[in-house]
């Protein structure tokens, strides 16, 4: 059993709070378009690469998403133009039939695969309240710029499509619903152009909800994976409703979710790759690091399938393959500063190359983990000088972050595969 399955502090809350899921009643992708439809992971994308991909590809939802950042300056249409023709996208999908509405309350089973890895999530809705009270925790900032771009589209558009992603603690009751309920055939059976394969079962049994309702009452909290700048946006979106009528109640008190057992989820790590070495040269460079890591060079071949363990990092430098294994690693009460990441930015980034502020340093870059390290090597023998493969964050290190009410490094988690838009529509 995973350490985290057992920890005290979750016990303790278990009479403190629960989650509430909430069945809900969207229009559901058929069976024909979902192919076209659904999109690619949208966060994966840069924004040029998006507007890109709408254009080649018509029908699929990515169009319903558009903002400003795809578009050229001299050609780029107004906000209110932008929201308005998303707007028109989803009426367009909805009235050619793409989409039909479920008319009873009901939840769904969603599960994605790929390469042999596959996870299985409860689609419903929550009460925005949760995330308010803490019940939902984060471990990320937000910046106010997206927060607010995404909900003056819920503002305008008045709908949302993807998802928001928590981690709940396994549950075997959960389990034993779920596994019932995927012996069935599913409604929805397609894979993407990426490999990735979504799978979809509806519930409708009034006893079967309730069943999946009371499970979930006895999970105190769960855990933000993919989604914050949503999930505060739709606070906000929520906050100004409120401010024009305080007694109207609506779709927008809810969050629309997929609920996936901790065990289940695949965290990668987030690379890093720097342009240049500060002015240093390479010999002194590596002077430095002696003073704080176990520096080894490594065989060309094999180090795809280097397994790291806490502490350590292959770096790329100059065609040099090395393993970094922290000397003294830090046993901080502050969980952040025990992360590999912030090893990485205390004793590396920020004092030898001169990184001070990973969010705004131009000469930093990453590459997500299914990339592969052979990825991270090439992007060092073309536009960078100097590469670091790290561990993957653990789900244990984010909850104890998201427990002490903290927040990670920039590019510390990444979670793939990712649930995907333009299944559902749901009013907001």
């Amino acid at each position: 059993m995973p350490p985290f399955l057992d920890r005290p502090q979750f016990k303790t809350r278990r009479a403190l709070s629960v989650t509430q899921l909430i069945p809900f009643s969207p229009y559901v992708i058929t069976p024909e378009w979902a192919p076209r439809i659904v999109s690619p992971a949208y966060d994966s994308m840069g924004s040029l690469e998006r507007g890109e991909y709408a254009q080649s590809h018509p029908d699929n939802y990515i169009n319903a998403m558009r903002s400003p950042d795809e578009f050229s300056t001299a050609d780029c249409p107004t906000l209110e133009a932008i929201q308005q023709a998303n707007a028109d996208r989803i009426e367009q999908f909805i009235t050619s039939g793409a989409y039909q509405q479920e008319m009873n309350p009901s939840l769904f089973i969603y599960r994605i695969s790929i390469d042999g890895h596959q996870q299985t999530a409860v689609i419903g809705e929550v009460p925005v309240d949760e995330y308010e009270d803490n019940a939902i925790r984060k471990h990320e900032s937000t910046q106010y710029e997206h927060e607010e771009r995404l909900c003056h589209y819920f503002d305008v558009v008045g709908v949302s499509s993807s998802p928001i992603c928590l981690a709940y603690l396994d549950s075997s009751e959960i389990d034993r619903t779920i596994n019932t309920l995927v012996e069935s055939s599913p409604e929805l059976d397609f894979t993407l152009e990426d490999g990735v394969r979504q799978e979809l079962w509806r519930i409708t049994d009034p006893r079967l909800i309730s069943s999946l309702q009371e499970a979930f009452n006895d999970i105190p909290v769960t855990y933000l994976t993919d989604g914050h700048h949503r999930t505060a946006a739709m606070v906000r979106h929520r906050r100004r409703l409120q401010e024009k009528n305080p007694l109207q109640s609506g779709p927008w008190d809810n969050l629309l979710v997929a609920l996936f057992p901790a065990t289940q989820l695949r965290v990668l790590p987030f690379n890093r790759c720097v342009q240049d070495l500060n002015q240093l040269e390479p010999d002194d460079f590596l002077q430095a690091l002696n003073s704080e890591f176990r520096v080894e060079s490594l065989a060309q071949e094999g180090f795809e399938q280097e397994e790291l363990d806490k502490g350590q990092f292959l770096m790329f430098l100059d065609s040099v393959i090395y393993r970094l294994t922290t000397l003294n690693p830090p046993e901080s009460t502050n969980p952040v500063e025990n992360l590999d990441v912030s090893i990485l930015q205390n004793l590396i980034l920020k004092p030898l190359l001169g990184i001070n502020d990973p969010r705004s340093e131009t000469r930093l870059d990453y590459v997500t983990g299914e990339l592969g390290n052979q990825t991270l090597r090439q992007r060092c023998r073309s536009s960078h000088r100097l590469g670091f493969a790290c561990r993957a964050t653990s789900m244990e290190e984010l909850f104890a972050i998201a427990d002490a009410s903290l927040v990670m490094p920039p590019k510390s988690t990444c979670f793939d595969p990712k649930a995907r838009s333009g299944i559902f529509i749901r009013l907001s």
